[in-house]
């Protein structure tokens, strides 16, 4: 039987006086419960504890870094051995693709990265291409269906857009089994904008320090697997 989970909605003077009290951010908690459980987006969950709990402001949400911690709590409370399989499963897909893409510079971000992925997260990719059209090109000759949008992380320096695209399925994972579209979501920019190389922060309790880098490159993503396949 799986295990109960009971998500509290705080009132606002509660949750700061929990978060002063024990420095734990109730909900971060509540949004990350959403988001591996329902399947909500990040905005969604968002947006759904703003609608139950009329007495918090949008300032009053968590940062992303908090939900994404709170995300690797969750899992390593209520699943930690059927996560850590799933994205262990993510990665080695991620890697897949960006070898495939290797031509475009690949860079692997956010969830599958830093460890908060999971069944319902897509893989985040930055490519970078002088010709952004030559990336849809070989993508459609690759036969895969593509989504082409313009992409938020657009800058003045630079033009971006995103593409979208189902990754292939390992025979034996986990998302064929229980026949789960796992999609890739790369950006693509005409030259790379600046990224910073350090870490973002010191890991979490459930973090190594390989998974708080910003972006990783295919060695990189290499590495981290190695090190959390052995772990």
């Amino acid at each position: 039987m799986s295990p109960i989970r009971i998500m509290v909605i705080l009132p606002l003077i509660g949750v700061k006086k929990l978060m002063s009290d024990t420095e734990i951010n109730p909900l971060a908690t509540s949004v990350a419960a959403l988001i591996a459980e329902d399947g909500y987006s990040w905005n969604e969950a968002k947006s759904k504890i703003l609608q139950e709990n009329s007495s918090l402001s949008f300032n009053a949400l968590p940062k992303n870094d908090d939900i994404a911690s709170a995300l690797r709590e969750h899992y390593a409370i209520y699943d930690p051995q059927g996560h850590r399989e799933r994205l262990l499963e993510m990665r080695k897909t991620a890697l897949i693709v960006m070898t495939e893409l290797e031509r475009f510079r690949p860079l692997l971000t956010k969830g599958v990265l830093n460890g908060c992925a999971d069944k319902f997260s897509d893989i985040y990719l930055y490519l970078e291409s002088e010709d952004v059209k030559a990336v849809e090109i070989f993508l459609l000759d690759m036969n895969l269906d593509i989504e082409v949008s313009e992409s938020s992380e657009a800058q003045k320096t630079t033009s971006a857009e995103e593409i979208v695209f189902e990754a292939p399925q390992r025979r034996d994972g986990y998302f064929r089994a229980h026949d789960i579209p796992l999609l890739v979501r790369a950006t693509v920019f005409e030259r790379y904008p600046h990224f910073s190389r350090k870490r973002k922060k010191k890991p979490d309790q459930w973090q190594i320090e390989a998974e708080t880098m910003e972006i990783a490159t295919i060695d990189e993503l290499k590495e981290l697997i190695n090190l959390t396949e052995n772990s």
